[in-house]
């Protein structure tokens, strides 16, 4: 638990604070994050060249002139030569990669802002229209069927000779019913 704890300082947070810098390097974790990613990578690549070295010159010597041993202190001489280069490239890197990703990320928060947003609220606009004109549309068929049921009453009414003193749909109701 404690070392997910220790992790969680190296995770982005959504704004910048002051605990966001590791206090003994002075670097800021995103820096620190993306060091560790180059350092890994660069590694894994080192490992791979190191390996087919070995198995290359492995395979081309004769029969039992290297003991494993020998194999160990080969394998550890190239990693000691590879490290402090691995260390060297991905400090050197560190910086322009993460520039490189805040600028991509500017350009797409900058396509976003110029190309989407618009066009969603364009989508949202029309929308908008759209179900007011339905909304208006639905409330004349209601008020049409209302007046054709109040005509239908008044008609039928007339018809036999009853009196009908219904008020229109819309109109003011007397204030004694």
């Amino acid at each position: 638990m404690r070392l997910l704890h220790w992790l969680g300082r190296f995770l982005p947070s959504p704004t910048p604070r002051p605990e966001d810098h590791v206090p003994i390097w002075s670097v800021k974790v995103g820096d620190a994050r993306t060091f560790f990613r180059i350092v890994g990578a660069l590694w894994l690549v080192a490992l791979a060249r190191i390996g087919y070295n070995m198995c290359s010159q492995w395979a081309a010597a004769p029969e039992g002139w290297w003991s494993a041993g020998d194999f160990a202190l080969a394998v550890a001489s190239d990693f000691s030569d590879v490290g402090a280069g691995l260390a060297m490239a991905a400090m050197l890197l560190t910086r322009p990669v993460n520039v490189m990703g805040e600028i991509a990320m500017s350009v797409y928060q900058a396509m976003v802002n110029r190309y989407v947003i618009p066009v969603i609220e364009k989508h949202k606009a029309e929308g908008r229209a759209e179900g007011r004109a339905e909304g208006r549309a639905e409330g004349r068929a209601a008020e049409r069927q209302e007046w054709r049921a109040w005509n239908q009453r008044r008609i039928e009414a007339e018809k036999h000779g009853r009196i009908f003193d219904e008020s229109p749909p819309g109109a003011a109701r007397p204030r004694n019913q």
